[in-house]
């Protein structure tokens, strides 16, 4: 309650008062009007005026600040509410680009071991086909080798076939 709404209430209350007091005297009832009819005004004014500066505004600005007080905690908590959201989203945001950047890299190191594999297979088989090649040459040559070799006993061995078949003992 202002002060402006204590003065309205209070002249209202004068003038009740003084109306009172002329209805009573023109009608000049039982209860007459006094001194003591202003005294108790002027009480009543000074105990509005004591109590709204004393109990009224203090009860009011406690009331006003503990609203302000919890009005300002539900936003702070809805601020924070908000902020942990935010939090959490970038989080996982975060989390799903790791996530995907490590499946890349999981995914090239594949590429690469598969390639590397590859390229070790085709080294490998090159490497056989030369190893291969090598040895062929070296039983041709080898081969050569014997045949020259063994060429003058196998004519020995042809005379004396020949000699054995055609029954004589020298050629």
């Amino acid at each position: 309650m202002g002060s402006r709404d204590c003065l309205k209430f209070l002249c209202a209350f004068v003038i009740l008062g003084v109306a009172s007091t002329e209805w009573a005297s023109a009608a000049e009832s039982v209860l007459s009007v006094d001194k003591s009819l202003i005294i108790q005004i002027v009480i009543f004014v000074a105990s509005i005026f004591i109590l709204n500066n004393l109990l009224f505004r203090p009860l009011l600005n406690i009331v006003e600040k503990r609203e302000r007080l919890t009005v300002g905690a539900i936003e702070e908590a809805k601020r924070l509410e908000a902020e942990v959201e935010r939090i959490i989203g970038e989080y996982n945001r975060r989390l799903n680009e790791a996530r995907a950047q490590a499946m890349e890299e999981r995914n090239e190191m594949r590429r690469q071991a598969q390639r590397a594999a590859e390229e070790l297979v085709e080294r490998a088989k090159m490497e056989a086909q030369i190893l291969i090649e090598e040895a062929k040459s070296k039983l041709e040559e080898e081969i050569g080798v014997i045949k020259e070799r063994i060429k003058p006993e196998i004519e020995v061995l042809a005379k004396e076939l020949a000699l054995q078949i055609l029954g004589k003992k020298e050629l």
